[in-house]
Formats: C-alpha cells, sequence, structure tokens
C-alpha cells in the first residue's frame, strides 16, 4: 500500500509509580473496593505536558536515528496543557528539540483516542507532502483533577501522568520498526462530555467559590449502558477496519482505559487478554501516550514479528487500526 506509515523509533517518559490504594488512602477513603490499575504515576513538580513530551521524543528520535532537522510534522495529541490554547504544547516542544522553519506544529484533542488519530493523520499528512519525517507525542499531566475521596470517580484513581512518542516516516531511507496500515473510527456524539471538566471553557469560565475549577465529573450513562456502547464502538471500527484490510490479526495494542473494560474488549474482538500488550498495572492510565508506551514495550521486548491491532477509544469515540511487520 503506498500510503503506509513506517514506525521508525519510539520513547517514554514516565515519573515514579506509587500504588493506587496507597494514593487513595492518603486521601482518607477506603481503597477496599478498588479493582483497577494496581499503580499510578504521579508528574513531578516540574513535569508538565510539553517538558514530558520533550524527554519522551528526544528519547524517540534516538531510537530512530533522526535528527531534529529532518522533522516536517510534529503532533501533539494529548488532552493536558501547560497553557491555553492558542498556545502549543507541539510547538514548545518543537522549540526545545531544536527543529527547523519547516516543520509544522499541530495540536489534536481527540481523547484517549489521541494516538491512533494522530497516526491516520500523520499517514496522510506526510504522503500529501511527498513523504519525509514527522512526530507523534501524547503527554498527560491530569492526576491532579482526580478526585481521590469520591466513590463515583473510582474509574478515574488509576489514570497517570506521562508521556510517549514516536517518530514515523514515509518514502524515507531511514530503518522501520513496522507499518501502521491505517485505522477506522466510530462516533457516537450524544457521549461528548461523559467526563467533564466543567469549568475553564466559555459557558463557565470561572468555578463557583469552593469548587475545583479542574476537576471531571462522570456524567450521562449508567454502568452497564456505558459497557454496550464500547461493545458497540469497538465492533463497528473493527468490522470496518476488516472490511478495508485483508488480515486476521491476533494480537492487540490498546489504551489503558480501565482492566474491567479490557475484558469486556477482549470478547468483543475475540482475542484473549493474554494477547494484548499489557502496561496499566505498571503505568496506570497514561490516556492518550497508552498506546505509544503499549508499542514501545512491544518493540523493546519481542519486537513486532507478526499483525497487530491497535485499539483506541474516549468516550465519544472509537478506533482501530493496523500495524504490521516491516
Amino acid at each position: 500500500m503506498k500510503n503506509e506509515l513506517s514506525i521508525l523509533g519510539t520513547g517514554v517518559y514516565l515519573p515514579p509509580a506509587r500504588p493506587v490504594k496507597e494514593v487513595v488512602a492518603e486521601a482518607g477513603q477506603d481503597p477496599s473496593g478498588y479493582q483497577g490499575w494496581d499503580n499510578c504515576c504521579h508528574a513531578l513538580e516540574d513535569d508538565h505536558p510539553s517538558t514530558m513530551g520533550v524527554a519522551a521524543l528526544r528519547k524517540a528520535m534516538e531510537d530512530a536515528k533522526v535528527d531534529p532537522s529532518e522533522l516536517k510534522l510534529v503532533i501533539f495529541a494529548g488532552m493536558s496543557r501547560d497553557y491555553l490554547p492558542s498556545w502549543s504544547v507541539a510547538t514548545e516542544i518543537m522549540k526545545a528539540c531544536g527543529t527547523e522553519a519547516h516543520c509544522m506544529g499541530l495540536d489534536m484533542t481527540v481523547g484517549c483516542l489521541g494516538a491512533l488519530s494522530a497516526l491516520d493523520m500523520a499517514q496522510g499528512w506526510l504522503a500529501a507532502h511527498g513523504g519525509g519525517v514527522a512526530a507523534i507525542v501524547a503527554a498527560e499531566r491530569w492526576t491532579y483533577t482526580v478526585d481521590y475521596t469520591s466513590i463515583e470517580n473510582m474509574g478515574l484513581w488509576g489514570h497517570s501522568d506521562g508521556a510517549a512518542a514516536t517518530v514515523v516516516g514515509h518514502k524515507t531511507s531511514h530503518e522501520s520498526k513496522g507499518t501502521f496500515c491505517g485505522a477506522e473510527f466510530i462516533t457516537q456524539s450524544d457521549l461528548n462530555g461523559t467526563v467533564l471538566v466543567e469549568y475553564g471553557g466559555t459557558r463557565n469560565p470561572v468555578a463557583p467559590a469552593g469548587v475545583k475549577p479542574f476537576e471531571r465529573k462522570l456524567m450521562g450513562l449508567s454502568r452497564h449502558d456505558l459497557r454496550q456502547r464500547y461493545s458497540d464502538g469497538y465492533a463497528g471500527s473493527l468490522q470496518a477496519l476488516k472490511a478495508r484490510f485483508d488480515c486476521n490479526a491476533e494480537r492487540v495494542i490498546i489504551n489503558q482505559t480501565a482492566n474491567l473494560f479490557l475484558q469486556l474488549i477482549a470478547a468483543v474482538i475475540e482475542i484473549p487478554t493474554d494477547n494484548f500488550v499489557m502496561t496499566g498495572h505498571e503505568t496506570g492510565h497514561v490516556g492518550s501516550a497508552d498506546i505509544l508506551i503499549g508499542l514501545d514495550r512491544l518493540l523493546k521486548t519481542d519486537g513486532l514479528d507478526q499483525p497487530y491491532l491497535m485499539l483506541g477509544s474516549t468516550p465519544y469515540a472509537f478506533g482501530s487500526g493496523l500495524l504490521m511487520p516491516a
């Protein structure tokens, strides 16, 4: 396929991990009912989306043997930000890494589906521009938004801070570690706002006195309904991917949303979790960075010797991608 995207290198930055139950207990809540990821990573004082992203991208460029001057595009695919727009995380990362004026910086906000969406976008962008090298960076600093005293927010307790990056290419002489073929997506737009940061935008610019403006709230569907939506979303995107590509992958890289959700997804796609690249119990859910953390783990341990599905989701959208050996 002429628009295939080569994976040239990967890199990860994670701050220290702590047991989730320990964090919850310190907050004064009983963690005994928690069944999620064992550990979560909490940012150090000077860790921010741009600085963590820079650390991950530098590792990815070293792994790819790519000089910053070669980059034509840098996509930042995280939800977290050092500052509000129009300040650009991608452009800040470019400045710190020493890219040149021909490089375009682009910030995407697609929730935890960011990395997979960015791979798909980079694939088309590089093909349209005659080839070259691009970087995708995903970073989150969001544990400070989690209310560890709230049982209703237990689903957020395993969320983590950290970053991951990949350097990709099209029509380059760099050695390829794998091939991203493309992705398909399903959107359930009525679920927009399922996880809501209510304050800071134009509707509610300022939080009321005594209310933390950055806290995330879980809104809308019951757990049963949400599980059904996830089932429908993953099944739909995978069906579209299989209709596009003649391939039956038996292994999976997936964003580590929640431990129990992975069991649901395994049943939907008919691939056991033993065949998943699992990082959640070590790293927690690092949002948009999860798929790139899993990709880095795969390439630097077992290597890519067979097709892999790349599955991702945010509450309102779901995606399935295909990764092949180089």
